[in-house]
């Protein structure tokens, strides 16, 4: 009976073997990551598609505005040492000679050439090697007993019932292959991988490599340590809150493991080690290699560049004035579209969603959230989930939306007798400089200019395209000088005031140049933007509410209120043992674009041809890069906003009972920062 068993299970492996692993990949709902990942691995790696991905990618560099920045920090709060430009030119030259052994391996090394620079705004993926999302079955939190402890411990939470995530079918899957997590809800970790937890989650969130699935770093620890854990959030979608699932157990790119092992201490003081598999769910196009490569990771067949299409729409839908539409200052969000919607289709209210607050609102639309605290009703809260509507909301009517809720809605917690005010921040990903202009505008309406300074940088082919747009005078380009301010905030008048000639910088020992400091066109005045006309609080009134997860937009929004009118702040989390955390630690870049709007410039110019510009990209490719620079009223020693370390008024841990529940948290902070009343 032996060699007929021995032999049937032989015949098993090959008939398994002969199956194409995508084919295996698509087949259920959730499979294993050793089974998504194999189909990854078996796109193979094509020379001379990759050689055109990596040349546009390094042509694509002169509008990274960071790029010599980022050579060396000068401030070692703040560390970056990367060389960009060499990194990629070391894959290109590994591309040209030996090559890479997959596809995913060739594009795996150019997301992390980008990833390196850590400045959240810079990330380039290839949508092969984006087509899973990669879960475990547990979140983590960083929990102590009290607000006030010096240290916060890793804890396990299950995270199958976490409100407004989706994910169906997940807990199924794991019961049927015997991962049960449940009796383990709420036990401290000890150890991952054999690592002390602690040690071994900062490690990974200093690290943030792609390698483990993880892009799109931020600038300093704490931040990038807290987008490791559960937090509480908003489904600007669903209009609900929901308790995030975080990067350690939701990652976008294959984890590098197929598994984690955690020790844990139990409820009843016992330790239990236990290994937990990483699960996969498929959300390309395509069931066999050949289809998956078809639909998913190359443009379509009836276009020369699906990215070409997608600028032409893009630019159909742009009325020809206003700039303030187009510009963003945006980090993507940590789970790809189809997750996302996924998760708001199965939209959770209270009270099933613990998160929710239970409050009077005073005002809600889309993204922005006001209330009356019950326990201190002469505090209220102003919840800005992000500057950008997720639901489908027009970029001016989201403007006029913004405007209009901030006038009635302060003017109604005044009213009910309201003194203070908590700003709450946390997890704020950005979206449109203009939204954060008008909430800036809307709290101290008789300031010259809601923001920084900014510059772009300049490069013989950009001074050219600035050129071009100074010609036209069609108002299509972000090039253009008349859609911007001197730092007198007059409209600029020519081109020689804005980007030709260019103002030469020596940057970490490179030469370099950028165009002179300008301001955006907001209107004339703050009168353009909201109705009220005299500050509705003093700075003083104002407290920040943070979790060091405050990106782009959401930084220059906080940076600002600080800088300029001192507000304070109390920042919950971070790394176990950090004692002092930026309240805006994300990403302080002053505007993001795509590389989709670099070649929709160049074709406006003319130049899309030219020797030194960037090509499409023949397969389905991302790339997002820091374009402007923000420039600081303090600590102008450093030049760019990016150096500046703005360090939190009071910094608090998280507690079990705290940690998903904003209002609480709100009550905390009133009682802390303004007493009782």
């Amino acid at each position: 009976m032996i060699v007929p068993l021995l032999f049937l299970v032989a015949s098993s492996g090959v008939a398994h073997a002969a199956v194409d692993p995508c084919t295996l990949a698509s087949a259920s709902t959730w499979v294993s990551s050793k089974t998504a990942h194999a189909c990854e691995l078996n796109v193979p790696f094509n020379k001379t598609r990759s050689l055109s991905v990596v040349d546009s990618a390094i042509k694509a560099l002169q509008y990274y505005s960071l790029e010599n920045w980022f050579l060396h920090s000068p401030n070692p709060l703040i560390p970056h040492d990367v060389n960009v430009r060499a990194l990629l030119e070391d894959v290109q030259t590994t591309t040209s000679t030996k090559g890479y052994a997959t596809d995913w391996d060739f594009n795996t090394a150019v997301a992390d050439a980008f990833d390196r620079e850590a400045d959240g705004h810079t990330v380039f993926s290839a949508l092969c090697t984006e087509a899973f999302s990669w879960n475990l079955p547990f979140s983590i939190a960083t929990l102590a007993e009290s607000p006030f402890d010096k240290t916060a411990f890793p804890t396990f939470l299950v995270n199958f019932d976490f409100p407004n995530q989706g994910r169906a079918g997940l807990e199924t899957y794991f019961e049927s292959i015997g991962v049960h997590v449940r009796p383990f809800d709420g036990a401290r970790i000890l150890t991952i991988d054999g690592v002390d937890a602690s040690t071994y989650l900062v490690q990974l969130a200093t690290e943030s490599s792609i390698y483990k699935g993880l892009v799109g770093a931020y600038e300093t620890v704490n931040p990038r340590y807290m987008r490791l854990m559960s937090r509480y959030s908003a489904d600007t979608v669903a209009g609900l809150y929901t308790q995030e699932v975080g990067r350690f157990g939701q990652r976008a790119f294959y984890p590098g493991a197929d598994s984690v092992t955690v020790t844990l201490q139990t409820k009843t003081g016992g330790h239990q080690t236990i290994t937990i598999p990483w699960a996969a769910t498929f959300i390309g196009s395509g069931n066999t290699t050949a289809s998956f490569i078809a639909e998913t990771c190359l443009p379509p067949a009836d276009s020369d560049s699906a990215a070409r299409k997608r600028r032409l729409e893009r630019r159909a839908d742009i009325t020809p004035s206003p700039m303030n539409a187009r510009r963003k200052g945006v980090v993507a969000p940590e789970a790809q579209g189809p997750v996302r919607q996924a998760a708001s289709a199965a939209s959770v209210a209270p009270p099933a969603n613990i998160v929710q607050p239970n409050l009077t609102s005073f005002g809600h639309f889309v993204t922005l959230d006001i209330y009356q605290l019950a326990e201190h009703p002469k505090v209220g809260v102003v919840y800005f989930e992000q500057f950008e509507p997720s639901d489908g909301t027009d970029a001016n009517s989201y403007f006029n939306g913004i405007s209009d809720t901030l006038f009635t809605g302060l003017n109604a917690l005044k009213a009910a007798g309201v003194e203070k005010i908590i700003v709450d921040n946390s997890g704020n990903r950005g979206g449109f400089i203009f939204a954060g202009a008008i909430a800036l505008w809307s709290l101290w309406p008789q300031d010259l200019f809601p923001g920084f300074p900014a510059v772009f940088r300049d490069s013989d082919l950009i001074r050219r395209e600035s050129d071009a747009a100074a010609a036209s005078g069609l108002g299509e380009s972000e090039y253009s000088y008349f859609f911007y301010r001197d730092l007198n905030y007059v409209l600029l008048e020519n081109n020689t005031q804005f980007m030709d000639p260019p103002v030469p910088q020596i940057v970490n020992g490179v030469k370099d140049a950028f165009s002179k400091q300008f301001f955006d066109d907001f209107g004339d005045n703050s009168t353009t933007v909201t109705n009220f006309t005299t500050p509705p609080f003093a700075g003083s009134d104002y407290v920040f509410v943070a979790n060091s997860i405050c990106a782009s937009t959401c930084s220059i929004f906080s940076s600002y209120l600080f800088q300029k009118h001192g507000v304070r702040s109390a920042v919950f989390g971070g790394t176990p043992t950090a004692t002092t955390s930026q309240f805006d630690g994300g990403v302080k870049g002053s505007e993001v674009t795509d590389f989709d709007s670099i070649l929709g410039e160049l074709e406006l110019a003319g130049l899309q041809d030219d020797p030194a510009a960037p090509q499409p990209f023949p397969v389905e490719i991302s790339l997002t890069m820091n374009f402007r620079n923000a420039i600081p009223y303090i600590d102008k020693q450093d030049d760019i906003l990016e150096y500046v370390f703005e360090p939190d008024t009071k910094k608090y841990q998280f507690t079990f009972d705290q940690f998903n529940k904003p209002q609480k948290i709100w009550e905390f902070v009133a009682e802390e920062f303004f007493g009782s009343h």
